[in-house]
């Protein structure tokens, strides 16, 4: 088989498992939205089945007040425990997928390829190399000093 049909059967073979991956999204956000649609009775608000219903030249505006919790307790919901999940498992989750680690590596090695970012790379190894060079420069000179005696400093006075 040549190189050609070998590319060719793998990006099939990625159509099908996109489709498929799309096909079961779309399936869990249908089950989640029929779920989030049903209507739910507080418990904590009286039933207003018995009460009047308002006549026609009154309008009554009722304000609903939902408190939202400043922090997330585990709580029963259709008979199952729902435990919220913490930042650190959120994070995870998010980053945590190998599209998204394949994505943060692409990214980081698109800006590393940059000009501007091989500019300044570059610079930072001129200024270094420099620094090394003036280093080794100034060391060498040190020995040279130490090796060789300094003549006394009162000789130019004569004697």
């Amino acid at each position: 088989m040549s190189t050609e049909v070998w590319i060719l059967a793998a990006t099939a073979v990625l159509a099908v498992v996109a489709i498929c991956a799309a096909v079961i999204a779309v399936r869990a956000v249908r089950r989640v939205g029929t779920i989030a649609t049903q209507p739910v009775e507080d418990p904590a608000t009286p039933a207003t089945r018995d009460a009047p219903a308002p006549s026609a030249d009154v309008i009554v505006h009722e304000a609903v007040v939902t408190s939202l919790p400043t922090e997330l307790e585990p709580r029963v919901v259709e008979g199952r425990l729902v435990v919220p999940p913490t930042q650190h498992q959120v994070v995870q989750a998010a980053l945590g997928r190998p599209g998204v680690r394949l994505s943060i590596a692409l990214h980081g090695v698109t800006y590393a390829l940059r000009a501007e970012s091989r500019d300044r790379i570059t610079a930072l190894m001129r200024r270094e190399f420099r620094r090394r060079r003036r280093e080794r420069l100034q060391a060498g000179r040190r020995a040279v000093r130490s090796t060789r005696p300094t003549p006394p400093s009162d000789q130019w006075l004569g004697s």
